[in-house]
Formats: C-alpha cells, sequence, structure tokens
C-alpha cells in the first residue's frame, strides 16, 4: 500500500511539472524566444532535472536489492552485466597490465572532460581517455574505467570499455549482500596479498542512443557483453599478462534492458576470473 500511494505521489508530482511547463513556462519563454529554443531547455530540464528528481524521489522508499550481476545507474536501474574478475597485486599492477594490453585509463568525469568528450563525439576528434559515466557496485562509483577506441580518429565515438571495482568489505550494511554474494562466489580464488577487481564490460558501438528512462543522450552498446569480456582476457593474453583463467558461474542465462532504447543485455550469466601475471 505504502509502495502504491509513494508510486501516485510521483506521479501527481510528474504531472504537476509537466503542467507548469505546458501552461505557464512555455507560453511564457515562447513570447521572448524561438520555439526550437524553448523546446530544447524543455528537454533538458526533463532528461536532465526533471525526470532524474523523480526517479531519485522514488528511490527513497524503493531500494533497488538485486542480485548483482549487473551494475545500476545512480539511480539504481539497470545498466551493464558484469562479466569479468581480475586477480592482481593491486591497483598499480592492474594499471600497468592494462596499459600494457593496450588500454586507456579513462579520465575522471568532470565538467571540462566531458566537454571535450562532447566535443571529440560531435568532430570524431582524438580522447582515447574520454571519460566513462559513473555505474555502481557495492553502492559506490567503478573505482577504475579503461577503454579502447574502435573508430580510426580514437575519439570517443564507439570504442570498448571496461569499469572496475576492488572487492573490499563495504564501509557500511547498505547492499553489503553484495559482498557477500561475490566473496563466496570467488572465495576460492582469493588469495593472502592478493586484490580481487570486479569488472563490468561491454562495447560502444554508436555514439548516439537515447535512455529509455530519462530520454538523456547517452552511447549505444553491443547486445554480446560476453564477448566483450572474452575480447578484454584476449587483449591481456596477447601481451603474457595472464597466468591462468577460471570460469565461476554466477547465475543462469540473463537477458534485460540496460540504460538505451536500443540495447538488451544478453549474457550466459558466467564470470571470467583471470590471474595476471
Amino acid at each position: 500500500m505504502l509502495r502504491s500511494l509513494w508510486r501516485l505521489v510521483i506521479l501527481l508530482v510528474g504531472i504537476g511539472l509537466v503542467w507548469v511547463m505546458a501552461r505557464i513556462i512555455y507560453p511564457y519563454a515562447n513570447e521572448y524566444m524561438p520555439a526550437f529554443f524553448v523546446l530544447l531547455f524543455l528537454y533538458i530540464f526533463f532528461a536532465y532535472i526533471g525526470l532524474p528528481m523523480l526517479i531519485r524521489l522514488l528511490r527513497i522508499f524503493i531500494k533497488p536489492n538485486h542480485i548483482p550481476v549487473y551494475v545500476t545507474t545512480g539511480d539504481g536501474w539497470p545498466s551493464d552485466p558484469v562479466n569479468l574478475a581480475l586477480i592482481v597485486k593491486d591497483r598499480a599492477h592492474l594499471v600497468r597490465a592494462m596499459k600494457k594490453a593496450g588500454w586507456h585509463e579513462a579520465d575522471p568525469l568532470t565538467i571540462k572532460n566531458g566537454f571535450r568528450e562532447v566535443v571529440s563525439i560531435l568532430f570524431n576528434t582524438p580522447y582515447p581517455e574520454a571519460p566513462l559515466s559513473n555505474l555502481y557496485l557495492f553502492n559506490r562509483p567503478q573505482d577504475l574505467s579503461f577503454e579502447i577506441p574502435t573508430g580510426d580518429k580514437k575519439s570517443a565515438r564507439t570504442r570498448h570499455h571496461v569499469r572496475f571495482w576492488r572487492l573490499e568489505e563495504p564501509l557500511t550494511h547498505h547492499n553489503a549482500h553484495h559482498y557477500a554474494f561475490w566473496t563466496k562466489q570467488l572465495k576460492h580464488l582469493i588469495l593472502p596479498g592478493k586484490e580481487m577487481w570486479i569488472g563490468a564490460a561491454t562495447e560502444e558501438t554508436h555514439p548516439i542512443d537515447i535512455q529509455w528512462r530519462t530520454g538523456q543522450l547517452t552511447h549505444g552498446g553491443s547486445h554480446d557483453s560476453d564477448r566483450e569480456r572474452d575480447y578484454i582476457i584476449d587483449t591481456l593474453e596477447k601481451v603474457r599478462g595472464v597466468s591462468e583463467i577460471h570460469t565461476s558461474r554466477a547465475g543462469e542465462t540473463i537477458r534485460f534492458r540496460g540504460q538505451q532504447i536500443r540495447t538488451v543485455y544478453i549474457s550466459n550469466g558466467s564470470i571470467k576470473i583471470a590471474r595476471l601475471k
């Protein structure tokens, strides 16, 4: 009953926002500027402020509580499948190994770097270290991100990419079952003096798609996330950076819609674990 009432409140707030925009803001703004700019302003407001705000209000009462076979957006919605784990000495070891295999460490997501990425996408200019948006596992954004542009210009339009989270005990009990899940799945491979980094890998195959929940612009991805996982391991093997590979069955074959309208991820539910030299 409480969930239904809260959904009703969110719906009424959303209807109220639409009414204010349509009956008050749009007629007023249309007197002083062209309709194109008014509509552009309304789109930016709803896609990047209004709808995300409503979703966050919804998440106050309805917490995501999934088996962590996929990472989530900041609002708790499914995004990329978890399909990879690397065993390394420490963070520096992981960075060295990925760079040796040809991967670029992504720049931090800042306003400046975000603008550079937009320019790279629009004009197809080189930016192989373009930032990746923040996704969440263990109740925190990724610790490291890597990418390899797939176009000749090395722009941010299309790319292989992967996000990594260090497997570590959370400071709070919120979503602590995620840590317990992976600790149980990988306990036979976790050794003293080694770190486990959990990865979510997908390929961005076209520069523009739309997030179906908010209408925000984003990259479009390949449906086959397992192929991207195998590609990452293959790049590490080519430079003789892998000592052994294991497979852990985290669940059944999964099929779910990610952020984009056109992307439905399909995975066999297994996790490839590579121990790096």
